[in-house]
């Protein structure tokens, strides 16, 4: 049997451990904490993953403890091998994206299409 990875999901951990402080953006966290915001995109994509010291920085700026963070990993855990209609979490994510991909093209395509109706309205030529 394979060890699982105690620190899997910890991008996705930081992540929501950002948005609970009150930072919507990592812009916003990266100003406030004194963090490079390329560096903490890269942490919450977890490549690579921060150091211990800067892992310990990031829980004190967020006000939380380890024992928090250890929760928060279990239950991103859980959510990951959850299942809708036989997807995971990570396939289900995958899909909605690329169904909204799909939907701002159909929307552009549609503001456009109404663009050239309303000139052919107007008696516009072009």
């Amino acid at each position: 049997m394979a060890a699982t990875d105690p620190f899997e999901g910890l991008g996705q951990a930081l992540a929501r451990l950002r948005e609970r402080a009150g930072f919507a953006t990592q812009k916003d966290a990266a100003e406030a904490l004194g963090f490079d915001q390329g560096q903490l995109s890269r942490w919450e994509n977890e490549n690579p993953r921060p150091t211990l010291e800067n892992l310990g920085r990031l829980l004190a700026a967020y006000g939380v403890g380890l024992a928090e963070l250890v929760a928060l990993l279990g239950e991103v855990r859980r959510l990951k091998r959850k299942t809708l209609d036989g997807l995971t979490y990570e396939a289900e994510m995958a899909r909605l994206n690329e169904l909204l991909r799909q939907m701002v093209e159909n929307q552009a395509e549609a503001q456009s299409r109404l663009k050239a109706l309303e000139a052919l309205v107007r008696g516009d030529k072009g």
